[in-house]
């Protein structure tokens, strides 16, 4: 079922396939505009199922003035990565079109550094360990029979953290996704009907 109606699969939809894909989220943290970068690993089902799990870490550097923990320092640096398992459910698709929600659900931890010379050399403070519920919808745009770009919305909810470091982690995210299908790429050059696929 799609959201214009019941959809008939075709023999090579109807199939289980692996699912890769770069998965960056900009996103704000503790007021500041930052990316979460990301890495999925899953299969694909009867077309519309998608499932598996994502890595996910943070490259850009956080710092706050404002945090409540006992050191001696006018400024900490955080730092985070997490690993999420996903389901994400296709609503509608066509050759070029794709329009998708998800839901993830992971955890992982929080660094908080200091820099007591005042130099680049951090030291780490504590670990806070965190848990992690995700949802969003995007849309893709295949430009190619194998490469697509997605972008869409979702929020993040960030739980077992105090209240100084949890409000800093949950917010908006803005989905942006390249979906590279270098499988689907080397198929094509041998079966021209391969570009037909979606």
């Amino acid at each position: 079922m799609l959201i214009n109606g019941k959809r008939t699969l075709e023999g090579y939809q109807n199939k289980l396939k692996f699912d890769l894909g770069l998965d960056a989220r900009p996103t704000i943290l503790d007021g500041e505009r930052v990316t979460v970068g990301g890495l999925r690993i899953g299969a694909q089902y009867r077309r519309v199922h998608r499932f598996g799990v994502g890595f996910y870490f943070l490259n850009s550097r956080i710092f706050s003035r404002d945090f409540g923990f006992p050191i001696e320092e006018e400024l900490v640096e955080y730092d985070f990565g997490y690993t999420a398992l996903y389901y994400e459910r296709v609503l509608y698709f066509d050759r070029k079109w794709e329009f998708t929600t998800g839901i993830w659900l992971g955890g992982g931890n929080v660094s908080v550094m200091y820099n007591p010379a005042g130099l680049n050399d951090r030291v780490k403070y504590t670990d806070l360990p965190f848990s992690a519920v995700e949802m969003s919808m995007y849309g893709e745009y295949y430009f190619l029979h194998w490469l697509g770009l997605g972008a869409g919305l979702g929020y993040r909810h960030v739980s077992d953290l105090g209240p100084e470091v949890r409000d800093s982690f949950s917010g908006p995210v803005l989905v942006v996704k390249v979906q590279a299908n270098l499988f689907k790429l080397v198929r094509g050059i041998f079966d021209p009907k391969v570009k037909d696929e979606h």
